[in-house]
């Protein structure tokens, strides 16, 4: 814009788009923009008097730019349009939006109020698309088909993801507020020596034995948005030396959901380092036996499955279920490093480990633990290969490195039917005498636990009590799994 003293407020003619910006600005940091110092560049004539007049010295502000920019992606390299109307409507809302925590107000609101500006517009959008003269009638009704099963309101976003801020612990003089360096912080029984920046971040419990080293008193201590005025800043090179990439960065997916503040501090890193290594463990005892089905082949007859494969199959769909769910829509990645933990602790328990369910348990864990720990998973993985464990998994070994690797492999999928534990009807005797039947109970239920639930049903007072009220004895009990109950009373 230019501001004529004559004329107002007057919009640069077209022809003369885009304005330059000049070379020679000097960036001073005084207050006003530095453009306003270039004589030569400020100084113009009005487009309507041609009289003397000034151009407009502010910029738009990087919010405006951050607010549309996703169009531009739409159609990247089209050099006449910011966007083609086709090729934004064709592509637009987009998926998965993530930003930052500090810009989820404003640049939602500025993003939302321009996206459907255009839209109202007409500058995208399936309105758009039918006038669009650049595009064939083939291109037209293809795009417009796509669009058909949309909800089509120029909201820019089909789901915002806003990541929290990573705190880091801080320490300040309990006299004057000041914060303080790290050198200038010992623990009581450190020998006197400072703490380092990851050492300092892993302080929060021990605050009784920190120490400030010229007063001897002890800080204040608080978790804080991570500044270099703060000194609580954390090098992530010094952590990932020290204790592994895949376990740091296991560390800090495990330590809160992406929306949530996350405290740093590296006390429990070690416990994922001891996951890895139990990891490791579990898929080497894996590999010493080899199943003599596959997978595929001890479905086909699910009734012939013991209890424990049973419980095997279960609780690996368990697990890729909520890992799943975690990784795809709530990105709540603790969840599923918590899934895959359980997992593998119930994976340490099963006694059959020659079962197909088994390597195909520890087959899943592997591959839903690769995006997370790709080069633990990566090494997990070529263990089971080299030892042919993938074969009872249904899994081929044959082929280039790329082919075999993890990453290359398909996410598992989730057998509803294997998530509910099967039920049964159990009959319920009295001195061989069908009485009445327990039903939906869990297939497997142990015999005292089916004593205790017979007992107490409604129906078994009628013949277990006297006609006095005396309670009768139960001298036997004949227990057939899955089918009935027998009690020899007198």
């Amino acid at each position: 814009m230019i501001h004529c003293a004559s004329c107002g407020v007057v919009p640069v003619p077209e022809d003369d788009l885009p304005v330059k910006l000049p070379d020679n600005v000097k960036l001073s940091g005084r207050g006003g923009s530095p453009l306003s110092r270039v004589s030569e560049w400020l100084n113009c004539k009005c487009p309507q008097c041609n009289g003397s007049a000034k151009r407009d010295t502010d910029t738009l502000d990087t919010f405006v730019d951050s607010s549309w920019y996703f169009l531009r992606f739409t159609d990247p390299h089209n050099r006449k349009l910011p966007y083609g109307a086709s090729a934004a409507t064709a592509t637009m809302p987009v998926d998965l939006y993530i930003g930052g925590v500090e810009h989820a107000i404003l640049h939602l609101l500025y993003s939302r109020f321009i996206s459907k500006f255009l839209y109202k517009t007409q500058s995208y959008g399936p309105a758009a698309v039918k006038d669009d003269a650049s595009i064939s009638d083939n291109t037209r009704t293809a795009i417009l088909r796509k669009c058909s099963g949309k909800d089509y309101n120029g909201e820019p976003f089909k789901q915002l993801l806003t990541q929290g801020m990573v705190h880091g612990l801080t320490y300040k003089d309990p006299g004057t507020g000041r914060f303080l360096r790290p050198d200038e912080i010992e623990l009581g029984n450190s020998g006197g020596s400072s703490l380092s920046s990851s050492s300092a971040s892993a302080s929060a419990s021990a605050s009784a034995t920190v120490r400030i080293k010229s007063t001897g008193e002890t800080p204040v201590m608080a978790f804080e948005k991570m500044s270099k005025s703060k000194y609580n800043g954390v090098d992530p090179t010094e952590t990932v030396e020290k204790y592994g990439a895949d376990a740091t960065r296991l560390h800090t997916l495990y330590l809160a959901p992406p929306q949530d503040v996350l405290e740093w501090n590296t006390q429990s890193i070690v416990g994922m380092q001891r996951w890895i290594n139990r990891l490791g463990r579990l898929v080497d005892g894996a590999c010493e036996v080899r199943p003599a089905q596959t997978i595929a082949e001890t479905l086909t007859d699910r009734a012939q499955l013991t209890k424990e494969a049973r419980e095997t199959y279960r609780q690996t769909n368990v697990a890729i279920q909520r890992a799943t769910e975690a990784m795809g829509s709530t990105f709540a990645f603790n969840t599923a490093i918590a899934s895959l933990i359980e997992l593998s602790k119930y994976l340490a328990t099963v006694k059959d480990r020659t079962h197909p369910t088994y390597a195909h348990s520890v087959a899943c864990l592997i591959k839903m633990l690769s995006p997370l720990a790709p080069s633990v998973g990566e090494e997990l993985w070529e263990v089971c290969c080299k030892n042919r464990l993938l074969d009872s998994a249904g899994i081929s070994t044959k082929g280039s490195v790329l082919d075999v690797s993890v990453l290359s492999q398909r996410w598992p999928d989730v057998d509803e039917s294997a998530l509910q534990k099967q039920k049964s009807n159990i009959v319920v005797q009295i001195n061989g005498k069908m009485r009445f039947k327990l039903e939906n109970v869990e297939v497997d239920t142990e015999k005292e636990i089916l004593e205790r639930m017979a007992k107490d049903h409604p129906l078994a007072s009628k013949w277990l009590t006297g006609k006095q009220g005396e309670q009768k004895t139960v001298v036997r009990t004949i227990h057939v799994s899955n089918k009935l109950i027998n009690f020899i009373v007198k």
